[in-house]
């Protein structure tokens, strides 16, 4: 009987022992659980927070683009650099503060702002390209140069890229590579760049290919759709027509551009001497006058008012015959 006592007890001192551990097992999985979930839900709240402000950096970078378009730079700076703060990564946010940045006189923090959106995107040749263009508007034609390097290794069609290496080549009289890097950006582009059609007129034209000039006018003209001929073109257009020789082409242009623009005088006195070519002389005084009410020291155009006498005599004799 004492057995069967003992044996009973040592039953009971074991179960104990098995519920008990039991219980601290089914502790020991609710704890570990409770932690696995405070863990996700920090995990989700962090998120969470982080979602929002990524979404809050986006709106302020709208709100910022909009005052951008309504030359409102005060408080379009305010608003990107607010939206620099909510996501430091957000490439946009930091690209739009660096065009307020530097439309604001502020150009030294603008490269700066550049150069870091440049380490969230390296392979982005707008990037590269409108760093070049800020480092050549404040005198350093050097980076500007390796910027649009880099750029053309992101991206070898980026029509800007070569832009920015067409204008750097003029910069340095290169004609000839500026014309085959104009090229490029006109074949690249997907519209078609005036600028760069007129930089490549006036190239060709330096180069003594007038007859290509006038071919980029033409297209930068059919542009217009018919409008009155910009000054730009205008000018162009008349100096190409004055090296291919159609002197009363180039002295109407340039009559024209006369009546409304505020010519230099290089450009009156080279109207003075087609006026002479085309035999219109007493244009030709007209345009030469209009080079002394601008300078009236001006050398050559003294010149040829001088000359007139003897042309109109020219023109008698030869009339006479």
């Amino acid at each position: 009987m004492a057995n069967g006592i003992a044996r009973k007890s040592m039953a009971r001192t074991a179960f104990t022992r098995f519920a008990n551990r039991r219980a601290l097992c089914a502790s020991g999985f609710t704890l570990a659980a409770l932690l696995a979930c405070a863990s996700g839900c920090s995990t989700f709240s962090r998120s969470q927070a982080s979602h929002q402000r990524i979404i809050q950096a986006r709106q302020l970078t709208q709100r910022g683009v909009q005052a951008m378009h309504r030359n409102d730079w005060n408080n379009a700076t305010k608003l990107l650099a607010e939206a620099k703060e909510y996501s430091p990564y957000d490439v946009q946010a930091r690209i739009h503060y660096a065009e307020t940045l530097w439309k604001t006189d502020k150009r030294e923090e603008a490269i700066r702002e550049l150069e870091e959106a440049l380490q969230l995107a390296n392979d982005d040749p707008a990037i590269h390209t409108r760093l070049g263009r800020m480092y050549l508007d404040s005198g350093d034609p050097t980076q500007a140069h390796l910027a649009a390097n880099r750029a053309i290794e992101c991206d070898p069609k980026y029509a800007q890229a070569w832009k920015l290496q067409g204008d750097l080549a003029l910069l340095r009289n290169d004609l000839a590579s500026a014309k085959l890097s104009y090229i490029r950006a006109a074949n690249n582009g997907e519209i078609m760049d005036r600028e760069v059609q007129l930089r490549l007129a006036s190239t060709y034209r330096r180069l003594g290919q007038p007859s290509q000039s006038l071919a980029c006018i033409s297209q930068v003209h059919q542009a217009d759709f018919g409008q009155r001929l910009p000054a730009d073109v205008g000018i162009e257009q008349a100096l190409a027509y004055r090296d291919l020789g159609r002197n009363l082409e180039a002295a109407d242009c340039l009559s024209e551009l006369a009546e409304s623009n505020e010519l230099s005088e290089e450009l009156l006195f080279a109207w003075a001497e087609c006026e002479v070519a085309a035999g219109r002389l007493a244009r030709a005084e007209f345009a030469a006058n209009s080079v002394l009410h601008v300078n009236p020291q001006h050398g050559p155009a003294l010149q040829l008012v001088g000359r007139l006498p003897a042309y109109r005599q020219q023109a008698q004799e030869a009339w006479r015959r």
